[in-house]
């Protein structure tokens, strides 16, 4: 029976489990029958993965465990039995994730709630067509018109909002929570420019006839087409741009630095080898930790739940490694942190760290 549990867990971790293995799998794991074996396979996998795990202070194990279960939707944390959860906050209503939430404020000023909006025409801009796509996306399509000054519109995402939008050249962009861009509705000029604050992922559309600009914390990223993420918010230190594929160069008055991919410039210091993934994790719908301490932990779970944080005494120097999705209730994160021996107290949307 052992083996037969054993089989079922690697067929499952590795994607090869059919329906009814699938149904069986969690049928299991929802009656604990399974945690020693996924426990078990998780630890292996994972030192195989680090290399050697003494060297880590601390390893999630639930977070690991829930990456690789929350490729289909579900983690293990979600299935844990509610006692799992630490008592301080058994009694605290439920804090949703973030979602697609954001406001977009047209040129005559008109603000438009994105998360209310209907999916359709939203308005026109000079000579681009607005259209909701879908819950989370918005698209700006060139429409058969005379040629007009360009206007400039922003949309701008909340604590606990994400959103994408299809700019008038084909350029696509996603906006973190806290995060806001300003663009023309048309790109008539020289070039193509944006303003951003806070953090984005962007995919620009190639043009070598008009280059693509993003200005953040006095910095201007140039580009022709490429993928590249910017993280410019305040509480995170030096702007870092790190470049997916294509190639970027990086401005800020007579300094200057190109990036290859899977480079990052902090500020304006080139760091190679960078784990890209880890980088654009938030765009892909998942919180990633290679060696984080509790305050870049608590900085993104502030963003995406809209919670304050405190610290009780001496935060811990522990490190965090792992994975786990964004779709996840505040509690069901924390439990997992839990595991770790970092304790929480949560008080309304007050979130304090205990020592």
């Amino acid at each position: 029976m052992i083996n037969k549990y054993n089989r079922l867990v690697r067929r499952y971790l590795d994607d090869k489990a059919s329906d009814n293995e699938k149904e069986v799998f969690f049928h299991l794991l929802g009656q604990g029958k399974l945690d020693n074996h996924l426990r078990a396979e998780m630890e292996a996998r994972a030192r195989i993965a680090l290399g050697e795990v003494k060297r880590r202070p601390v390893v999630i194990w639930y977070l690991a465990a829930a990456c690789l279960l929350g490729l289909i939707g579900v983690t293990a944390l979600l299935l844990r039995p509610r006692k799992a959860i630490a008592p301080e906050m058994q009694v605290v209503a439920a804090i949703q994730p973030g979602g697609n939430h954001a406001i977009l404020t047209l040129a005559n000023g008109r603000r438009v709630v994105l998360d209310s909006a209907a999916k359709g025409a939203i308005s026109t801009q000079g000579t681009a067509k607005i259209i909701k796509v879908s819950a989370g996306s918005l698209a700006y399509t060139p429409q058969n018109l005379p040629e007009s000054q360009p206007l400039f519109n922003t949309i701008a995402t909340p604590t606990g909002g994400q959103y994408q939008v299809t700019l008038a050249d084909g350029t696509v962009v996603w906006l973190n929570s806290l995060s806001s861009i300003r663009f023309p509705t048309s790109f008539n000029g020289p070039d193509r420019t944006v303003v951003l604050t806070g953090e984005a992922y962007f995919e620009v559309a190639k043009n070598k006839e008009k280059p693509f600009h993003v200005l953040a914390a006095g910095t201007d990223i140039q580009v022709l087409g490429t993928s590249f993420d910017v993280n410019a918010y305040e509480d995170e230190g030096p702007l870092k741009t790190t470049l997916i594929e294509g190639a970027v160069r990086v401005v800020k008055g007579d300094a200057h630095l190109r990036l290859e991919p899977g480079e990052q410039a902090k500020g304006f210091t080139l760091v190679k080898d960078i784990d890209t993934e880890e980088t654009i994790a938030w765009k892909n719908g998942y919180f990633s930790f290679d060696d984080a301490d509790i305050a870049a932990v608590m900085r993104q779970l502030a963003r995406w739940y809209g919670i304050q944080i405190k610290y009780e005494g001496s935060p811990t120097k522990a490190l965090f490694w792992g994975k786990m999705g964004r779709d996840l209730e505040l509690t069901q994160v924390l439990s997992g942190l839990d595991k770790s021996k970092v304790h929480f107290r949560l008080q309304g949307n007050t979130l304090t760290v205990l020592p």
